[in-house]
Formats: structure tokens, sequence, C-alpha cells
């Protein structure tokens, strides 16, 4: 592979950086290219713009980075390009001066109303191990310090195959550090209800007003077959029970004319549907209805932080390192120099704590170092 230089000698140099190699691009025929000659300097922020269908994507993602691809998997062994996609020439006649390329995907970044940048690039992983390692009081594994993990508890059966088979009752737990009011959002939202319906009509009328929740379609049918409801019957006549179910029944299981489907309340629906997106994901007339029926404010019980109460508490200790585990107070409770622990003295010698041992047990300690001495002294001056 050749290196481009540039071609522009006659002409002075304004920066360090035009000074360096080029990418030459020659004759660029990818998709709606026609013929493009380009040089691109190397180690400076160059931006391509234009018009949609211009080819801005057609000669950075098509072409150069393609083919700067395809020299990377040459590098492979046969046995690995094997299991790789085969990548064809780009349409080009000259292509110079290539380096490995780092392609960064035009789409969104996929994630719900908890990522953030920390989650995008595992940083934040990485600090909830410094918390779970150093943080004072210790809540648990790094999960206890995940806004995006929730406390799970189980319990239940199993059964042990050994011998005679045996059923004994197991439990399982597991620290998030979500905080159950907002579920790690940092918010929590208040629905009006004037805005998703009118309740001076019924649902086979059109009470409903949410973007996309038309009754000619599968909503129709799911409301007429549910029987929770009666869709003839205007939303202000409706029961305690009849208002709830429309409202915030929990998913269920239904059948309407021989076909499954599930039947799941307005509120939960609106929020898993799009409030657990990003509102400037939305479409614009989705992202209207929200900014007009949701009020956000910030969650009560995490002040915003989207932790639970026992992981906001948890602090970073100072400068000082972290007592190893096998350490234990040198003294007893009452404070007596006499009752050193054992324990303490088999501790580690790698230790940074301060030994504040007996006068009894260093002179012991002294004594049996010397008769270890003299042994080994006699040992080597003994005839043989």
């Amino acid at each position: 592979m050749s290196i481009a230089t540039r071609t522009d000698t006659q002409s002075p140099v304004l920066h360090v950086a035009d000074s360096h190699d080029l990418i030459r691009v020659h004759g660029a025929r990818v998709n709606n290219l026609k013929d493009i000659s380009i040089e691109i300097p190397k180690r400076r922020l160059t931006v391509f713009t234009g018009v949609s269908g211009s080819g801005k994507s057609s000669l950075v993602f098509g072409t150069i980075a393609a083919e700067s691809q395809r020299l990377i998997n040459e590098t492979y062994s046969a046995f690995v390009q094997g299991f790789m996609p085969t990548l064809a020439r780009p349409e080009v006649d000259v292509l110079e001066g290539l380096t490995t390329a780092i392609s960064v995907d035009q789409q969104r970044m996929g994630g719900d109303a908890r990522s953030t940048v920390g989650t995008a690039t595992d940083s934040g992983a990485m600090l909830r191990i410094l918390f779970s390692r150093l943080g004072q009081p210790h809540i648990g594994s790094p999960s206890a310090f995940a806004f995006n993990v929730a406390s799970v508890r189980a319990s239940g059966g199993i059964t042990i195959e050994r011998g005679a088979r045996k059923t004994v009752k197991a439990t399982f737990s597991r620290t998030g550090g979500m905080c159950p009011r907002c579920e790690g959002r940092g918010s929590v939202t208040d629905i009006d209800l004037s805005q998703l319906y009118d309740d001076s009509k019924s649902l086979g009328e059109g009470a409903l007003t949410i973007p996309g929740y038309s009754m000619d379609g599968w909503y129709g049918r799911i409301f007429s077959g549910c029987g929770f409801l009666d869709p003839d019957k205007p939303i202000r006549k409706f029961t305690k029970k009849e208002l709830h179910d429309l409202l915030h029944k929990a998913p269920t299981k239904i059948k309407v004319d021989g076909i499954n489907l599930t039947y799941e309340g307005l509120i939960p629906k609106i929020q898993k549907s799009m409030l657990s997106k990003d509102v400037d994901a939305l479409q614009s007339h989705v992202r209207a209805f929200v900014e007009r029926a949701v009020t956000f404010a910030t969650c009560p019980e995490c002040d915003g932080t989207r932790l639970s109460e026992a992981a906001r508490s948890s602090k970073i200790k100072g400068s000082t390192s972290p007592r190893p585990a096998r350490c234990r107070s040198a003294t007893s409770p009452s404070g007596s120099a006499a009752s050193t622990s054992r324990r303490w003295l088999r501790c580690s010698p790698r230790c940074s704590t301060p030994s504040t041992r007996s006068s009894r047990s260093a002179s012991a300690t002294s004594r049996s170092t010397g008769r270890r001495a003299r042994c080994r002294a006699a040992r080597r001056s003994a005839p043989r």
C-alpha cells in the first residue's frame, strides 16, 4: 500500500498538520458517485456536507471505510476469514494512503430513558465496581449501585437428586440500586386523564384521544371482546372496577373471535410505548401528546439520583486503604493488650495497618526467631 503525499507543493504550508500524508481517492463510482476524485488530509477534521443523496455516505462509508476494512480482513488467516463476511472491492480507480478506519454508525444509539453516557461507554460499570469495593457502608455487589438494576427476591423448592431425592426450600435475592419509586428514571410522571379520553363519550363513539388508539383496528376488537367493560357506556358512568380495568389493569390474556390477544390498561401501556423512550425519538404528533398530557417532576424519594436509599447512603472512603479481610482488632473489646488475637498475628505481611501487639507477644516472637537462627547456624557448622 503506497502512501499518498500532497500534490500542491507550490502553496505554502499554513499549519503543521497540512504537511502530513493524504488519503487520495480517484475515480470513485460507488452507488451514485460519478468519477469523484478527492484528496483528504490526515490528522485533520474533514466534514462532508451536501444534500440528501449527494453521495456523502457512499464516499465515506461505501468507499474509504469499506476498503480499509477489507484490507484489515486480508491480514487474518484463511481459517479466520472463513468466518467473516466477504467484502467486495469498491469501485474506484485509485485509493491510496489508507490506515485503520473506525466506522461509527449513522443511526441513533439504541436505549431507553435510563441510558446515559456512563451506561453507553461502560464507565458506569467501572464506577459501580469502585463503589462496591470502597463504599462505606458496604451494601452488596456492583449491581447494588446500578440505577438500571432492580432488587429481586424469590423463594421456592428445589429438588436435590443425590441418592434419595430431597426437596428443600431455597431463597434467592439480588440487591439492585434502582429507585423503586421512579424505576431508575430520576423523575415521576403525572398523567392528565382528560387528555386520554373524553368521559362524555363511550369507547365505541371514539372517546380515546391517544394517538394511534383507533377503535377501527385491533384496539376496537380488544375493548369490545375483553368483557371487562361496556364499550357502549360513557366513561363517566363507569364503575370503579371498570375505570380501574380501563386505566390500570395488568396485562391479561384474552381471546377475541378465536384469536389470542393481550389486554392491558391505558396507563401502563402508555408508559411502555411512549414514556420509556427518549422524548426526542418519538414522532412529532406523539411527542406533542406526551408534552400535553404528561407532567414530569423530580422523584421525591431519590431526588433525581435514580438510586435507592442504600446506594445513596454509601460513600467512598478517604485516602486510607481498606483493611484486609483477615485483620481484626489487636485488642479485646475491653482494651486489654494481653488478649491479643492470634488471627491478627497471622495477618498478611503486606497489611499496612499498624500492629499493637503486646510486649509479651513481641518478646516471645523475638525469642522464637533467635532459637531458629541458632539452630540453623549449628547445622551449618556441624562436621559432615
